[in-house]
């Protein structure tokens, strides 16, 4: 299939790894305190986009981000792990100045298969639908390197706020 040409990315709320600096990859960590009220705010701005279908990764600081604003809309959701984390191994845990840029790390996945696994998963998303996507923030890199482009200009992707993402016409070819 074609990739679909715009997105909805939302990334997951805070987790007490992510205010700590580690390193969480597919570590299946709940939302915070903070992150718990990240995702009940999210719903607001989400009920501002045209969304028919959900796609989430099925790791739980995902599931939880989302679990709000299913609540109050009636969208189906399709639970995928291809859309999880980089696997880190043995960095899982750590903090991410000691993980360094590495590209290969010991019982986790290098670069090259993080990306072919995204690139696989992002081919099988249907076309023609809203789609918001709620997601890592490893993932959201990996868009970017495939050509979307958020809306709002970011570089990084801050937690629980849903970002349009629309991929460049050189990418489309």
């Amino acid at each position: 299939m074609t990739p679909p040409s715009t997105l909805i990315f939302l990334r997951h709320a805070q987790t007490p790894w992510n205010k700590a600096g580690l390193t969480m990859g597919q570590s299946d960590i709940s939302l915070s305190d903070l992150g718990r009220q990240e995702a009940n705010q999210a719903v607001a701005a989400l009920k501002m986009f045209p969304i028919d279908v959900i796609v989430c990764s099925h790791l739980k600081r995902c599931l939880q981000t989302i679990t709000p604003f299913r609540a109050v809309g009636d969208c189906q959701i399709s639970i995928n792990p291809a859309w999880a984390e980089r696997s880190w191994g043995v960095y899982e845990g750590v903090s991410k100045s000691q993980r360094g840029q590495e590209t290969h790390p010991k019982n986790g996945e290098t670069d090259a298969d993080f990306r072919d696994r995204i690139q696989h998963a992002l081919n099988d998303l249907p076309s023609g639908e809203n789609i918001l996507l709620v997601s890592h923030s490893g993932v959201f890199r990996e868009l970017r390197r495939f050509g979307y482009e958020p809306e709002a200009g970011l570089d990084k992707i801050p937690h629980a706020i849903p970002v349009r993402l629309r991929r460049n016409r050189a990418s489309q070819g």
